[in-house]
């Protein structure tokens, strides 16, 4: 009896969650916070396709609002995110780190055109590497979300697939999001076998999503893994403002050794021959600086890919109080023609 009564509990605390969550949907108008003026400089952004049947895949960690993970309060950086969303048009956004805070203020402004892949990591916790894709140009063909067996239980460490085709073609290719666990140099060994561990499911994801469909598979992430363990950093002590690269590891050994893993098997859409590389900034972020964050490819004769963008203008980086305006992460994002 108190088993059955200790269910019914449960159940009913999961029915109102749901409710609360549901019925507590905000308009755009609540979660504007600029006027149009701090939108200027974005508008005056590059974003035209190579192509314009190219599809653009993005690759977005948007930053928690936790504090002790160095977050802020969402609503500001929400709107304008929204706003280089609705800028630059990406078909497919992966996105990791997306809190609850993410899905209240990011998804009103952008719902006329935009919709969550695999929102929900439990009935108690939202996915934090989601899907965010352009309804109203494709199509959700199959999606699903893996969980890592080992690493951080906080809704981020995940792969979350989705097959989608275009409505206009008919051409069908996949993306998926993770976030991979990251070294904490006190427990360098024990976080890099768990890394590697991921790596290896990782891999078992992408290679039966290959069996199981021919077409192009589009890999976003934050890798916690650099693709060289080389920095800018200058100085006998660190600080940002010595570390032109915003590199975080103070000057130690992170972790290319995932990046290096992966493109044993897979292609790195930064270094693909003859992409045309899209930047621009004014605060010494070079195109080539080494990234958490990447965009691989498999089954990468399926498509060409043409442009490589990364959003580093001043829209993107620290303002002049030395606060994020987005994120600590700057998006990058690909545009592809499918085969």
């Amino acid at each position: 009896m108190k088993n059955k009564l200790k269910y019914i509990c449960l159940l009913l605390i999961a029915f109102l969650f749901v409710f609360t969550v549901s019925g507590c949907v905000l308009s755009p108008e609540d979660c504007y916070v600029f006027s149009d003026e701090e939108f200027i400089d974005l508008y005056k952004e590059d974003n035209t396709l190579a192509e314009n049947s190219a599809v653009r895949i993005m690759s977005a960690n948007l930053l928690v609002h936790f504090k002790d993970l160095g977050g802020s309060p969402v609503k500001p950086r929400a709107h304008r995110f929204a706003q280089a969303v609705k800028h630059y048009a990406p078909d497919v956004i992966g996105a990791q780190e997306m809190c609850g805070d993410w899905y209240k203020y990011l998804m009103p402004q952008i719902s006329d055109n935009y919709e969550v892949a695999e929102s929900k990591n439990s009935v108690f916790m939202e996915n934090r590497t989601p899907l965010i894709y352009n309804k109203q140009k494709l199509n959700l063909i199959e999606s699903r979300l893996v969980k890592y067996s080992q690493g951080d239980k906080n809704g981020c460490r995940v792969v979350t697939c989705g097959v989608f085709e275009r409505k206009d073609d008919l051409k069908k290719f996949i993306v998926t999001s993770t976030h991979l666990d990251l070294i904490r140099l006190k427990d360098y060994e024990k976080e890099k076998s768990i890394m590697l561990k991921q790596i290896s499911e990782f891999f078992y994801v992408i290679e039966s999503l290959k069996t199981k469909y021919d077409c192009p598979i589009f890999m976003t992430g934050d890798y916690n893994s650099m693709e060289n363990e080389d920095s800018r950093y200058e100085g006998d002590e660190y600080s940002k403002q010595n570390d032109l690269t915003y590199y975080r590891c103070y000057g130690k050994a992170c972790g290319d050794f995932v990046y290096k893993r992966i493109i044993e098997k897979y292609v790195d859409t930064k270094f693909v021959e003859g992409v045309e590389k899209k930047f621009q900034n004014t605060k010494g972020y070079l195109y080539d600086d080494p990234t958490w964050d990447h965009i691989f490819i498999a089954n990468g004769d399926k498509a060409n890919i043409l442009t490589f963008r990364i959003l580093a203008s001043d829209y993107f980086l620290e303002d002049s109080l030395g606060e994020v305006r987005v994120s600590d992460h700057l998006p990058i994002c690909v545009d592809a023609l499918i085969k």
